[in-house]
């Protein structure tokens, strides 16, 4: 009778699998009230892509130069694409996990040469940590870090280089060495306004690499360590309506790459030569605009100028000496 009168008064279960899931954290429509994390129980998906096209490059000295070539002929072009699948996952009410696997397309063509080399193919892909510190709502104050590796595991071949330069036949898409960065970030929305501020460093370690040849100890393969960068970063965002529109200053400070043999013992790249000219600072202008189509649904848009680099000492290394070029970017961003 006990258990009959429990089922009489009991209503119906139903199954909750689409339906809002109550444990997550609230996140705000609008961008610039929204925390550096993407809190507990949220699960963002992003698709992008970023193209430049480099008509020229920066000098030792960091002037601005163009490539040139003769009358009636266009000189070389640099297309460097990525193409990004990024995984955000809020696994508590301070914490998330995040993924990002690049592709990239790169091609090289010069008329007056007769160049037209390009491939396809994986990059570097990056996992990471963030923890928020500190957090206000109305308005909006966010304090986090951020510990991110980045695992080599794209091509980091040319070719054989057997015969001569006709042999190298495909661009480096990898460093070939993994990184560490750790960075600190925060955000404080005044109003309409949200101000943004970034300061890091990312160590770079050394490996041996399908591209560097070692030729003094008369080894086929040599250690590479890219150089170590310090970051800061600075940017403003203002939420006009649906749309929020902003833009970041981001300063590099890169040391020199250095290259040689392995040596013996615990620190196997402490007899590395450095690389002279492959160090250096930049600084980078980067506009932008995120429409928040609704809170599980994002569209971004934005342009990447440089103002100022140095060298192209390890081209085609674009994260280690880019280009002269800008960059255009777009994402789109569903959450659930």
């Amino acid at each position: 009778m006990l258990l009959t009168a429990l089922a009489l008064t009991t209503g119906t279960a139903h199954a909750a699998g689409f339906e809002a899931k109550t444990m997550r954290t609230p996140l705000s429509a609008v961008e610039v009230e929204r925390a550096l994390i993407l809190g507990r129980g949220w699960l963002e998906l992003g698709i992008g892509t970023d193209v430049k096209v480099a008509t020229g490059y920066w000098d030792d000295e960091g002037v601005a130069r163009d490539w040139t070539a003769s009358a009636g002929k266009e000189g070389a072009r640099w297309l460097y694409t990525t193409q990004r699948l990024d995984l955000r996952y809020g696994i508590s009410r301070k914490g998330e996990l995040y993924w990002s696997v690049p592709f990239h397309y790169v091609r090289l063509t010069n008329d007056e040469l007769g160049t037209d080399t390009g491939n396809f193919g994986l990059g570097d892909p990056r996992i990471g940590w963030r923890r928020e510190w500190f957090h206000t709502d109305a308005p909006t104050t966010s304090i986090i870090s951020e510990l991110e590796l980045k695992v080599p595991a794209g091509g980091e071949s040319a070719g054989t280089y057997v015969g001569g330069p006709n042999t190298v036949s495909a661009f480096i898409l990898s460093t070939g060495t993994p990184d560490l960065a750790l960075s600190a970030k925060a955000r404080r929305q005044v109003g309409p306004l949200a101000l943004d501020a970034s300061l890091g460093y990312v160590h770079r370690f050394s490996a041996v690499t399908q591209y560097v040849i070692e030729v003094e100890e008369y080894q086929f393969l040599g250690r590479f360590r890219p150089g170590s960068e310090a970051r800061a970063g600075l940017g403003v965002l203002a939420q006009l309506g649906p749309v929020a529109v902003g833009a970041d200053g981001l300063f590099r400070l890169r040391q020199n790459a250095a290259s040689g043999t392995t040596s013996g013992g615990f620190i196997p790249d402490k007899h590395l030569d450095p690389i002279e000219g492959t160090g250096g600072w930049s600084f980078d202008l980067n506009p932008h605009l995120v429409a928040n189509v609704t809170r599980g649904f994002d569209v971004n848009a934005g342009v990447g100028i440089p103002l100022r680099g140095e060298g192209l000492g390890l081209f085609p290394l674009e994260e280690l000496t880019p280009t002269r070029g800008m960059t255009f970017s777009g994402s789109v961003e569903l959450r659930y």
